[in-house]
């Protein structure tokens, strides 16, 4: 028997309908909630290949090998997350039991999980996983409020045997994981209000297994909020400059320096990627840039603009958003749309007043 084989005689009975995964992540304010976790928790939908060129683009910048920093925000975020009691923790030493985690990782896009085998160490089977360091990360904070223990891990990955997650009982000891701080205002506070055009955003949805599903043909996952900012505060000890990429084009004001870093490091990643899909961006006014930032931030949970307006003839715009996931994700995704817009470089200065973001992005030569 194969491992997916035994994976699949292992798992629960009932799969996840495209009804649930819509109905979790409400779309509000260009912002994805999370309504099994607690409109608190807003989520990326990112396409798990542009998440992982996008994290080793970063991994380039910063010169640091970040996977398993990934995996221990993952874990951190994960525990967290169970802590907050809205959803039913895991109990027991058999996976198959634990039906609401199942349903977290389906509606989630991560994947599905099995137990390969439980002696000395305990070694769990992941199909089809979103992101290694992720996957790596959840489960394991998943079977630690399980087996009430703290747990080594390590994992391996191969295109035919998924992902193997291997944990040790550990006994050290380590306080719970407490909510990080943002610069900018949490946008699903805000006053809820269906998006305008919402059922466009699933068109498509299709479950292709348990745990994985795609729109328009790309697979997609969830990431939310506060493992992006767990995984950042784990990066920023070990950041002393920007090695690849245009640092040179992120201006953040009030933003202390090695946090600037990082979000420049992320800003520029997120700008090549967008580059490098060919996207043709079209804008004739400045009321154009509303439906550029509906496309490309708002459909994906990154955010809503709710003005742009011109402040030099050479095309330089700047934009004010009523939410925001991340200003660094959103950031760097708007300079790419504004160099396909105008085929050239620009950059973007960046600053938060009253917890909201409002960027400038003008060229990056100034044309006589």
């Amino acid at each position: 028997m194969g491992f997916f084989d035994f994976l699949r005689t292992n798992s629960r009975n009932t799969e996840t309908s495209e009804d649930q995964i819509i109905g979790r992540w409400p779309l509000e304010n260009g912002i994805y909630s999370d309504a099994m976790r607690g409109r608190n928790e807003i989520a990326w939908r990112v396409g798990t290949g542009w998440f992982e060129l996008w994290f080793q683009g970063l991994e380039r910048r910063t010169a640091q090998s970040l996977g398993r920093r990934l995996a221990h925000a993952a874990l951190e975020h994960e525990e967290y997350m169970i802590g907050l009691g809205t959803s039913d923790s895991p109990t027991g030493r058999d996976p198959r039991t634990w039906s609401r985690t199942s349903l977290l990782w389906e509606t989630s896009g991560l994947g599905r999980f099995g137990l390969l085998e439980d002696e000395e160490e305990s070694r769990l089977l992941i199909e089809n996983p979103s992101s290694g360091p992720i996957c790596s990360g959840v489960i394991t904070a998943s079977w630690e409020a399980a087996t009430g223990k703290r747990h080594r891990f390590l994992w391996s990955e191969g295109k035919e045997d998924g992902l193997v997650v291997t944990l040790t009982q550990d006994d050290a000891k380590f306080p719970s994981p407490k909510p990080p701080n943002l610069e900018w205002k949490n946008p699903s506070v805000l006053s809820p209000g269906k998006d305008a055009g919402s059922e466009e955003n699933w068109l498509d949805l299709r479950i292709d297994s348990p745990g994985k599903w795609s729109i328009m043909g790309d697979r997609r996952m969830f990431i939310h909020l506060d493992l992006m900012r767990r995984f950042e505060e784990y990066c920023l000890p070990y950041i002393d400059a920007i090695h690849d990429g245009r640092s040179e084009s992120f201006i953040w004001e009030g933003i202390e320096s090695t946090r600037s870093l990082w979000w420049s490091a992320a800003a520029d990643s997120a700008r090549e990627r967008f580059v490098s899909e060919g996207h043709h961006v079209l804008v004739r006014n400045n009321s154009d840039w509303i439906q550029v930032a509906r496309r490309h931030l708002s459909r994906n949970g990154l955010g809503e603009v709710t003005s742009a307006e011109s402040t030099s003839e050479n095309g330089g715009v700047t934009f004010n958003f009523s939410s925001t996931f991340h200003p660094a994700i959103s950031s760097g995704i708007l300079l790419a749309c504004w160099e396909r817009a105008f085929g050239r470089n620009g950059r973007l200065n960046a600053v938060i007043r009253d917890s909201k973001l409002t960027i400038e992005i003008r060229p990056a030569r100034e044309i006589s």
